[in-house]
């Protein structure tokens, strides 16, 4: 009987070894740098999807430098594409040192010296097109490009993101760290240190989207429950109240005086109203600032200037709510978690919750672990019944 006993205790000691085994070996997988000499002369780059707004291409940006699928070649961005929004007349594409400082682009393996490729023809000629994230496989051109047709290299880059970046345990850091590392350029830096720089150090910011989510994952509306299970019990996506919204300001302010910073897609949401009807005073809105306005005008040609100023602008109010005190976003938004994943106080960070939602959230690992070991128990127990 006693041998009996010993062996199931040996083989659960086993059992749990090469679970926590299989854990760490996960970890190194998704976390491990790749030892590779860098040739500079050969690069990886991607077609942006005609869907990417920008926080849609910094995701491709950022997720390539975390995870270059050809690490011994140098990342060659696509640049940013403006599209026909926001006053923007024609989709224009902008070289990515626009928006981002060279060094810091330079350190996370993008060539800088864009010079290299402005002849259209000869950079055709050098490339080869690859249509799925599976058959990006180092090859003799210089170049290799993940087409965007079939969005593979964009699914690719989007899911890892999101699981390495807020669900899995032990892989934000990675993802944290490179996207610190995307410091703006002196204008639009400029432009984010004239936004209420009074306020932005002990504010309270929140992003709010509204409808409908950029992480719909092929939803068309906002409330529908059929798909991501898990996550939707989690974050809430929608039925969003004044009192709600308010509730959660409430849950992270360090004070009842503390400003919010908001920016949402609709003013006008009788939730939004609702929500500013209750802050008061306490409520602002971010607005662009003449010292702005002039460091576009002085960086570029003036019949860029308006265009630049729209498309600039949602870079700007992001890069603001980077910096205040705490901050709330919307899950489902690519601008919430833009904005989430570059922040120094991960500890002042949130997403609209409820308190039973956060609380399980923050404390996913241990609940499961709690879980894991009250069924392994269980199982220890009834067999001993049957013995």
């Amino acid at each position: 009987m006693h041998l009996v006993t010993r062996r199931k205790k040996i083989y659960l000691v086993i059992a749990a070894t090469f679970v926590i085994l299989q854990i760490f070996h996960l970890r190194s997988l998704l976390s491990a740098h790749p030892a590779s000499k860098v040739h500079n002369l050969k690069y990886f780059t991607w077609e942006t999807p005609d869907f990417a707004y920008f926080n849609n291409q910094f995701i491709l940006h950022l997720a390539s430098a975390v995870h270059n699928p050809l690490p011994s070649r140098r990342l060659l961005s696509p640049g940013i594409t403006c599209p026909a929004i926001r006053g923007v007349q024609e989709a224009t594409v902008i070289p990515i040192t626009d928006v981002f400082d060279e060094r810091g682009l330079h350190s996370l393996g993008y060539e800088t010296d864009l010079q290299r490729w402005t002849d259209p023809a000869a950079k055709a000629a050098a490339t080869e097109q690859v249509a799925y994230y599976t058959n990006i496989v180092e090859g003799p051109s210089q170049i290799i490009e993940a087409k965007a047709v079939t969005e593979s290299y964009w699914q690719w880059s989007a899911i890892r993101f999101v699981l390495e970046a807020f669900v899995l345990p032990w892989t934000p850091n990675r993802w944290r760290s490179a996207a610190h590392r995307f410091q703006l350029s002196r204008p639009l830096q400029q432009c984010v240190n004239s936004v209420l720089p009074d306020l932005v150090p002990n504010a309270l910011a929140m992003h709010l989207r509204m409808w409908p989510s950029d992480l719909s994952f092929g939803q068309n509306d906002a409330c529908y429950r059929g798909q991501v299970p898990v996550l939707r019990n989690i974050f809430s996506k929608c039925d969003w109240t004044g009192s709600y919204l308010y509730d959660n300001v409430l849950r992270v302010q360090k004070s009842d005086t503390q400003p919010v910073i908001i920016a949402t897609d609709d003013r006008q949401h009788p939730s939004i109203v609702d929500l500013i009807r209750r802050l008061g005073p306490r409520a602002h809105f971010m607005e662009m600032t003449a010292v702005c306005t002039a460091a576009i005008q002085d960086a570029h040609p003036p019949e860029e200037t308006q265009w630049r100023i729209a498309t600039y602008w949602p870079i700007v109010e992001a890069a603001v709510m980077v910096q205040t005190e705490s901050f709330i976003g919307s899950f489902w938004s690519t601008f919430s978690q833009m904005i989430a994943i570059r922040r120094h106080r991960i500890h002042r960070t949130f997403f609209v919750q409820n308190r039973v939602q956060e609380f399980v959230w923050r404390n996913r690992w241990i609940i499961i672990l709690a879980f894991v070991g009250t069924v392994g128990l269980s199982l220890v127990r009834v067999s001993r019944r049957f013995r």
